[in-house]
């Protein structure tokens, strides 16, 4: 079980290497990432306010079409990231038909209790289905199309309070930091035998967690003192500079979100089921 815990890490780990590059290297890495961030951040919030299905599955269509054909960002990965909001989604749906409603569409009994799908609960699951997915897009075409540097300069250009955005910036490098410890840590182990049996793997297990936050803790005073020894002030220096997007692309966005809106109004009592 600890070998599937570590291939999935080292999975992860690949995957937010992979994701940084792809930020950096896509076909849409040009455009401007005010823009983008306007974009997303404008489509996620409508998708999630939107009582209609329909409106988060044109978000999602626009944001994986986006993504895909326009950015060109590969398929397998995009498809890595995508699957597991699909699968929880997919869970919820089924879970909401089962306990959620009064009028049931497909009933049976199990021991005596009568099971059944019921049509608000479906109708509620694929709601909540079709935001996540329209919200995961949102949010996945932002990640893979502008780089984390950009968008912490853009939070910090819109006045986001500078604690917020170093503390932001601080466990985004971290979690490099944990991770890559760990896998040092757990790789030193695997060449000294400490996972040959199932008693032998506990202890590993016991070892690695105690000494992963001292070792983690060390790694960082040692990033600190370097920090320091450059200057540092208490607030993380953000170089370059984004210039704002064209009037008319922001009044475009605008309007798109509101015709979503409108989307939204008229197909409020749009039923699936």
């Amino acid at each position: 079980s600890f070998n599937i815990f570590n291939q999935n890490l080292k999975v992860i780990l690949l995957l937010q290497n992979t994701i940084d590059n792809i930020a950096f290297t896509n076909k849409l890495k040009d455009v401007n990432p005010k823009l983008k961030v306007i974009f997303a951040i404008l489509s996620l919030f409508v998708c999630v306010a939107s009582k209609s299905v329909v409106v988060p599955l044109i978000i999602a269509i626009i944001m994986i079409y986006l993504t895909l054909f326009k950015a060109k960002v590969p398929k397998k990965i995009y498809l890595t990231l995508l699957s597991p909001a699909i699968g929880f989604g997919l869970f919820t749906l089924i879970f909401m038909g089962f306990w959620y409603g009064k009028i049931a569409i497909y009933s049976f009994e199990i021991f005596g209790f009568t099971v059944g799908f019921y049509k608000e609960g479906l109708e509620m699951g694929l709601l909540v289905f079709s935001r996540m997915l329209g919200g995961v897009a949102s949010t996945l075409f932002l990640a893979l199309t502008t780089p984390m540097t950009e968008i912490f300069y853009i939070l910090r250009s819109l006045k986001v309070p500078s604690v917020v955005v170093d503390i932001a910036m601080m466990m985004y490098r971290y979690i490099f930091v944990l991770l890559d410890e760990m896998i040092r840590m757990q790789n030193a182990q695997e060449t000294r035998l400490g996972y040959k049996d199932l008693k032998t793997t506990y202890k590993s297990l016991g070892m690695l967690a105690s000494n992963l936050f001292i070792r983690t803790w060390e790694r960082g005073e040692q990033l600190f003192i370097t920090m320091s020894s450059r200057c540092y002030d208490g607030e993380l220096k953000t170089l370059g500079d984004i210039e704002n997007p064209k009037l008319i692309y922001i009044v475009g966005i605008i309007l798109f979100e509101i015709l979503l809106i409108a989307i939204s109004y008229l197909t409020r009592d749009f039923k699936v089921i």
